[in-house]
Order: C-alpha cells, then structure tokens, then sequence
C-alpha cells in the first residue's frame, strides 16, 4: 500500500470533520468553529515507551495535534527510539521518524488512535500502521496500546506486532 492510500482517506476524513465544523451552530446561532481560538483547539502530547530485559527499547513521542471537533484530533509527531537486542545479537540502534495520526475520544477517558509512521533505521526507511487505543485520566497522563497492522516484511523496527505507550496529554 503506497502512502498516498493511506494519507489520501486521512486527509479527506479530516476535511468532511472540518466543513462540518464550520457549518454548526450552538443556540445563539453562533459557529461552534469560530468561537474557539486556534489556541484552545491545539493539543500537545509528550509519550514514550519502555521495554526492559534481553531486548531494550527506550522510546520518546512527542506530537502535536489540531482538535477538528471536541472529539476529534489530527496531528503530526517525531518518533525516537533506542534499540538493542541480545537474543539477535544486534548492536544498539537509533530508529527516528515522523507520524500522522487521528485520535476519536468515545468517551472523556477513552480514546481511539489510528498512527502512520515513517521510521529511518540501519540505512533502512520503512512505513508503518498503527491501530490501537487508551485511557487518559483526568489529569492528562495516558496509557495506550496499539496493534502494528503495517510493516516492512524483512525488517520490523519494533520486533513485535504491538506497542504499549505512557505520556502526558496537555
């Protein structure tokens, strides 16, 4: 699957959500959309990951996303990893990229997050696809979990087919 399958329905999801936005009203007959300020629709996350023992992976997330409706985020982030295996002998690695993802909130804690990836390792660019989702307290600190659905066949960056995540969403 080319990227531009995958961005082409991301994009055009996130114009129907930003249209329509537009088009709401609340009871005084104002628009939704104009009475937020571009400040108050920006989201800002900082999450990582840890994986101890034969195999260690230290990751650190940072992301940024635009709320398109009150449930609704879309966004861009950098991805950077350190990575060594002793069961395949692989030396140390650091494994970056960026991402594009779309967070539906079902509810006030829970959220659902769909993640495309472009990650740099060993010479080597590869594209993934993550689906998933997680909780966030009302205090902003997330836990979540994600399924690795696409990845380059020979050379998986994560080595598994899962993610687990931390952070702190502002």
């Amino acid at each position: 699957m080319k990227l531009k399958n995958i961005l082409l329905p991301c994009m055009l999801f996130c114009t129907m959500q930003i249209s329509e936005a537009q088009n709401s009203e609340d009871s005084t007959g104002k628009s939704q959309a104009r009475r937020s300020s571009i400040r108050d629709r920006i989201t800002f996350n900082i999450g990582g990951g840890l994986w101890l023992g034969s195999t260690t992976n230290i990751s650190v997330l940072p992301q940024i996303g635009y709320k398109i409706t009150d449930r609704l985020t879309a966004g861009v982030g950098l991805n950077f990893q350190y990575y060594k295996s002793t069961i395949n002998q692989i030396d140390p690695i650091m494994i970056y990229g960026g991402s594009l993802f779309t967070r539906y909130h079902l509810t006030s804690n829970l959220f659902a997050q769909a993640e495309y990836q472009l990650l740099q390792y060993n010479d080597f660019l590869g594209d993934y696809g993550l689906i998933g989702g997680g909780y966030t307290s009302n205090d902003g600190f997330y836990f979540s979990g994600y399924y690795i659905f696409r990845y380059p066949a020979n050379n998986n960056a994560y080595g598994v087919p899962y993610v687990i995540r931390f952070g702190y969403m502002f």
